[in-house]
This record gives C-alpha cells, sequence and structure tokens, in this order.
C-alpha cells in the first residue's frame, strides 16, 4: 500500500489530535492557550516535504498536528499516528486503535528525533496549546487525558515534561500556572522550566501573572 492524502474527514480515526467524534465521542476538556495555527502546520509540512496528513504504507493515518520553525531552519512538530487494527472486546466501539503521538525534531542542526509525548493513554488525544522557539529551545504546551504539560527541548533531548495546570500565563520569561482551589500562583522560568518559588495571588496580579480565569475569583 502506498502513501496516500485522500480520505474522508468522516472515515478518520484522529483528526487535529482527538478522536473522529463520529466515531469515537468527544473528549471534554479544555486549557489556556491557543489552538494551532494551520499555517504553521502547511508551511511545516512543506519544508518537510510531506502533507500535513497522510495515510503511510503501513496503513496508518499521520497528521502534524502542531509546528514551530526557527530561523536556522529547524522544524519542531507533533504527529498523531493511528490505526484500526482489529477487533478488541474491551476497545472503543470494540475496535483496538493503535495510537502514538509524537514529538518530532528535524533540520540542520542534527539528525531526526522523535521521543512519545508524556500521556495517561494516547487515544484520549493531545490538544496543543502553545508552541514557540526560543533561541535554540522549543517550548510546548499540551492538554492530554487528565493534565497540561509543558515540554522543552531542542537544546536538550530527550524532551523534559513538567505537569503544570489548566489555567496558565506566560508574561515574558516566567510561566506562572495555579491549580484547583490554589491561593498560590507556582512559577517555571521559561523556555528552562526550572521550577520558582510560587507567589501570592496579590503579587501575580501586581506582576501580570494571574491566569485569565483566576482574576475574578
Amino acid at each position: 500500500m502506498s502513501p496516500s492524502t485522500k480520505m474522508d474527514d468522516a472515515d478518520r480515526l484522529f483528526s487535529q489530535g482527538r478522536a473522529n467524534p463520529e466515531k469515537f465521542g468527544w473528549p471534554i476538556r479544555s486549557s489556556a492557550g491557543e489552538r494551532p495555527d494551520p499555517e504553521r502546520i502547511g508551511e511545516a509540512a512543506r519544508l518537510l516535504g510531506r502533507p500535513a496528513f497522510l495515510v503511510d504504507a503501513d496503513g496508518y493515518e499521520c497528521e502534524i498536528i502542531g509546528a514551530a520553525t526557527n530561523a536556522s531552519g529547524d522544524i519542531a512538530y507533533v504527529e498523531s499516528r493511528t490505526k484500526d487494527v482489529g477487533f478488541n472486546q474491551y476497545g472503543a466501539n470494540q475496535r483496538h486503535i493503535d495510537v502514538s503521538i509524537r514529538i518530532h525534531l528535524a533540520g540542520k542542526s542534527g539528525p531526526h528525533r522523535s521521543a512519545e509525548i508524556e500521556s495517561y493513554n494516547p487515544f484520549f488525544g493531545c490538544d496543543i496549546r502553545f508552541f514557540e522557539w526560543k533561541d535554540r529551545t522549543v517550548v510546548l504546551i499540551y492538554r492530554e487525558k487528565h493534565d497540561t504539560y509543558a515540554c522543552r527541548f531542542g537544546d536538550i533531548w530527550p524532551p523534559r515534561f513538567v505537569e503544570i495546570e489548566d489555567d496558565w500565563v506566560l508574561n515574558g520569561n516566567i510561566l506562572g500556572y495555579v491549580g484547583y482551589k490554589e491561593k498560590v500562583v507556582r512559577r517555571l522560568s521559561f523556555p528552562e522550566l526550572d521550577v520558582l518559588d510560587p507567589i501570592s495571588a496579590a503579587e501575580a496580579i501586581r506582576i501580570s501573572l494571574l491566569p485569565q480565569n483566576r482574576r475574578a475569583t
């Protein structure tokens, strides 16, 4: 079977990092940030010499669901790869859906590398909310089934994952986040993702580091 880019959206197992709602339902979750820019995905696909979505020679649906490029021509992207591999009594709709979601780093600075995202179960998807280079470092923020993660790579490999919260904000070189019923704002340096001392909500307001969803509470 040769690679193909032709498949009706209704027939796909995954789209934009989530299971097809017509087949498996749609997970309800939310995190701060913004959805990936389709133009960035298209540009990364062009530089990689491939379409953003294809069905590979093994029958897997492969889709670039988020991407970021830098001035040196390095490409960071996240790709989902899914296939219905047969009957499974305990699977979704009694099917065994093989899913992997991997971070990729390709370009002029070194060999093509990839690693699985940190995830409870990749079948439940990956909502990318932030994906940017800062110098030689890439920071990816995404939501999986249960948690939101910040991930650093590019200047280091393998990627480093830090569990944060759904309510987060980035201001300059500090990433702030607040958990459920928490009274302080926890902080990470950006882009290093090193832990810094927490601060009070009042101090966070003063320095514009209180997530939007917490400003009215």
